[in-house]
């Protein structure tokens, strides 16, 4: 009798274990999406006011597990500000301003929070993370008034390998099938503090001033990005997630039969 009951407690045991399994089997291949946002520049010039201007983006992703994967960024965003807006009266009697078309590049690795299978019916939502290196490339320069830098040496040659450094949090949602919606905001770090063509080491006056005016020493330019997007996942689920619509069928079925 007490074997008989520890047959039966095993085969419960690896079924449950086995139908857990065939339910939860996906592969997860890829990912791609594109986005839509605001981005904004924080550095020397106009420090207490935030200038934003429209990003544009898109991604590809390799998705490693349901929880890690490392993707493949491309955006583009114009950076600026304006001293006169500013409420500090050193900002506003240096009068600097700049305003630059931009491309960045990065690697990043990414982290949800949550078990998410695109099509899915219980894991459809997840927080994530992400943080990673990039490029920085200025494509033109649009004004560049009264600061520190000629307009020829722009934050692109100023430094040997201008140098991102995303750190990203963001909020995913499956929508239907494949595809979701997701909002992120992601800040960035930088290598140079030449972005807004006002150097804190320089010593060049700005403007005919008698004594000039330079950037702030306290760090590196950085900027700042919040976006929303549409993706698409390169999945395949296996197993009762899948198949569940036929097995309602198959018991309708029967119920007819009877």
């Amino acid at each position: 009798m007490g074997k008989r009951i520890l047959i039966f407690i095993c085969f419960l045991y690896f079924s449950n274990g086995t139908w857990a399994q065939h339910h939860e089997l996906s592969e997860n291949f890829a990912e791609a999406g594109v986005m839509y946002g605001m981005a904004s520049y924080q550095g020397d010039i106009s420090p207490d006011v935030q200038v934003y201007y429209r990003n544009y983006g898109a991604f590809v992703k390799k998705q490693l597990n349901n929880y890690v994967g490392i993707r493949l960024n491309v955006e583009m965003q114009k950076l600026a500000a304006h001293d006169m807006l500013s409420s500090d009266p050193y900002a506003i009697a240096r009068n600097a301003n700049f305003l630059i078309n931009t491309l960045d590049f990065s690697a990043m690795g990414e982290f949800y929070f949550l078990n998410f299978i695109s099509g899915s019916r219980n894991k459809k939502f997840t927080p994530y993370v992400g943080m990673g290196v990039g490029y920085l490339l200025t494509l033109e320069t649009i004004r560049n008034n009264n600061t520190s830098v000629v307009a020829a040496d722009n934050a692109t040659t100023k430094s040997d390998l201008p140098l991102t450094f995303p750190i990203n949090f963001g909020l995913k949602y499956n929508i239907y099938r494949q595809f979701n919606i997701f909002g992120e905001a992601m800040y960035r770090f930088t290598n140079t503090d030449n972005l807004d063509f006002l150097n804190a080491n320089s010593t060049a006056p700005t403007f005919d001033a008698p004594l000039g005016y330079q950037g702030s020493r306290s760090g590196n330019d950085r900027f700042f990005s919040a976006k929303i997007g549409l993706s698409y996942t390169f999945n395949t689920i296996y197993g009762i997630e899948q198949n569940k619509g036929q097995q309602n069928r198959s018991l309708l079925n029967r119920i007819r039969r009877k």
